[in-house]
């Protein structure tokens, strides 16, 4: 039992590593493609932009993208409503 709770663990480790990395290529994609920037600060929801950055290669989950709104962009953009 307690075996299955490491590899369980280990597992959201590796989620955890993987949605770094994916939040890290959404910053340079922010930065480097206007176009892609004005479409993901079009959106009006975390899904919504979950969606784009989906559409785009970058697989991000609408909560990732609300736990880091403030950091994605210089000046804290995009924020979606709460």
């Amino acid at each position: 039992m307690k075996s299955v709770h490491l590899q369980s663990h280990a597992g959201s480790a590796v989620n955890t590593v993987s949605m770094f990395d994916e939040l890290h290529h959404l910053k340079e994609m922010l930065r480097n493609d206007s176009i892609f920037a004005e479409a993901l600060r079009s959106t009006e929801t975390t899904e919504q932009a979950a969606h784009l950055a989906w559409e785009h290669g970058i697989a991000v989950t609408p909560e990732a993208l609300w736990r880091n709104r403030g950091t994605l962009e210089s000046g804290g953009m995009p924020t979606w409503r709460g």
